[in-house]
C-alpha cells in the first residue's frame, strides 16, 4: 500500500505500517505534556497503545485466517491510527461465509479479553477481583500503584493488564456496531443477504452505517472528540464506496466479456523501438497495448506507465520487449466480474479476449470498462 512501511510477513501475509501511524507517538507525547505525566507513566501509556495495536493486528489476522478457509486470499494488513485493515482480494460470496469472516475479528478480541481476565483472576487475592476491576476503571490515573477501598495494592503491571482487557471488550462492542463497513455492519449485511440478496442487503447496510456515522460525527463535534468525528467521516465514505462496488459488481455479473470487448486495437511489435510506443501513445486514444512477435503471436502487454517511464529516461531505442509485461487472456464468455477483477484489483491495464480455440478476438481496457459501467448505470 502506498505510503506504508512493511514491517514483517506472518502466515504468508505482509504487514504494513501506514505513515500516519507515527501520529500515535505524537499524540502520546502531547497528552503526556498536557497532563504532566512523568517518564514512567509515559512509558506505561506507550506500552498500552502498542499492546492495543498488537490486539488490533491479531483481530485482522482473525479475518484473514477465516477468509483463507473459504479460499479468499489476503493481500496485506495495514495498521493505521484508527485501527487496522485486512485487505482481502474479495469477500466470500456466500452470506454464511461472509458472516464467519466478519465475526472472526471480534471473536479474537473476545478470546484475548477472556484470557487476560482469567490471568488476572488467578493472580489476585480471593474475593478482591471485582473490587480491583472497579478501582482500575474508576481511577483517572494511569500507571501508578492503586489502592482499593479494602486496602489491596494493585501493581502498575496488574493495572496495565486490566486496562488492556477492558480495551479489548470496548473494541468488541465498538466493532459490532452495525455501521457498515465495520464488522458489525458486515455481519448485518451477511444476515440480510440470506433473505434479500447481496446487492439489496448492501444498500440497506450502507444506509444504516451512514446514519450511525452521522451520529458519531455529531457526537464528536458536541464533545470536542474530533477523533470520533474523523472516524464517522471515514465510515460514511467507506460505506458509500462499498455500496458502489457491490452495485457495480452486480451490474457486471449480468454481462460477458464479448459485450465490452473492442475488436479493433493497435498491435505493437516486440522488436520495435520504444519510440514507436511513445509516438502511438502521444497521437492516439489508447493508453495500454498488446505486444506481438514477428509471427503475430501475443507475447505480452505494454502499459502507459511503462511507456512514460521510457519517455522520461529517455530510452527510445530500447526494444519494446524489454518493457513488456505478461499479458492476461480471458474467454469471450467469461463474466465481466472476472475482467473487472483483473483490471481493478490486479492492476492489468488491458486484457485480451479469446475464443475456444485461443484465437484473439479483441481487447478490454480500463477506459472501456469505466465507460461501459457509466453508460449502463445511466440507463
Amino acid at each position: 500500500m502506498r505510503g506504508s512501511l512493511k514491517i514483517f510477513t506472518w502466515l504468508g501475509i505482509p504487514v504494513f505500517l501506514h505513515w500516519t501511524f507515527g501520529l500515535i507517538f505524537l499524540y502520546i507525547l502531547w497528552h503526556a505534556q498536557s497532563v504532566g505525566l512523568g517518564t514512567i507513566e509515559t512509558v506505561w501509556l506507550t506500552a498500552l497503545f502498542m499492546s492495543l495495536f498488537l490486539c488490533v493486528l491479531l483481530h485482522e489476522y482473525g479475518h484473514a485466517i477465516a477468509a483463507r478457509r473459504y479460499g479468499v486470499k489476503t493481500r496485506d494488513i495495514v495498521l493505521m491510527p484508527i485501527g487496522g485493515v485486512a485487505r482481502l482480494e474479495r469477500m466470500p460470496e456466500k452470506p454464511f461465509h461472509e458472516f464467519v469472516v466478519a465475526i472472526a475479528g471480534p471473536a479474537v478480541n473476545v478470546v484475548i479479553a477472556v484470557v487476560l481476565f482469567v490471568i488476572i483472576g488467578l493472580t489476585v487475592e480471593e474475593g478482591s477481583f471485582g473490587e480491583m476491576l472497579l478501582s482500575a476503571v474508576q481511577t483517572r490515573d494511569i500507571g501508578p500503584e492503586i489502592a482499593t477501598e479494602s486496602g489491596y495494592l494493585m501493581s502498575p503491571t496488574m493495572h496495565f493488564f486490566i486496562y488492556l482487557a477492558f480495551t479489548n471488550v470496548v473494541l468488541v462492542i465498538f466493532n459490532m456496531i452495525p455501521a457498515f463497513p465495520m464488522d458489525g455492519g458486515r455481519v448485518f449485511r451477511a444476515l440480510l443477504s440470506m433473505w434479500l440478496g447481496r446487492p439489496k442487503a448492501t444498500k440497506i447496510a450502507a444506509w444504516l452505517g451512514q446514519a450511525i456515522a452521522l451520529m458519531l460525527v455529531a457526537a464528536g463535534l458536541w464533545s470536542s472528540d474530533f477523533m470520533l468525528s474523523i472516524l464517522g467521516i471515514f465510515v460514511i465514505y467507506a460505506a458509500r464506496a462499498e455500496n458502489d462496488n457491490v452495485q457495480t459488481e452486480d451490474l457486471l455479473s449480468r454481462y460477458k466479456a464479448r459485450d465490452v470487448m473492442r475488436p479493433h486495437f493497435t498491435h505493437l511489435r516486440s522488436n520495435d523501438w520504444m519510440l514507436t510506443a511513445i509516438e502511438t501513445l502521444r497521437h492516439g486514444l489508447e493508453r495500454h497495448f498488446l505486444v506481438f512477435d514477428v509471427n503475430d503471436r501475443l507475447v505480452g502487454m505494454l502499459e502507459e506507465d511503462d511507456i512514460v517511464r521510457a519517455m522520461r529516461k529517455p530510452d527510445v531505442t530500447t526494444e519494446i520487449s524489454q518493457y513488456a509485461q505478461r499479458a492476461e487472456i480471458v474467454h469471450v464468455e467469461d463474466s465481466l466480474v472476472k475482467v473487472s477483477s483483473l483490471i481493478r484489483q490486479r492492476g492489468f491495464g488491458i486484457v485480451g479476449v479469446a475464443d475456444e480455440s485461443g484465437a484473439l478476438l479483441g481487447v478490454i481496457d480500463e477506459a472501456g470498462m469505466v465507460y461501459f459501467v457509466r453508460m449502463e448505470e445511466g440507463k
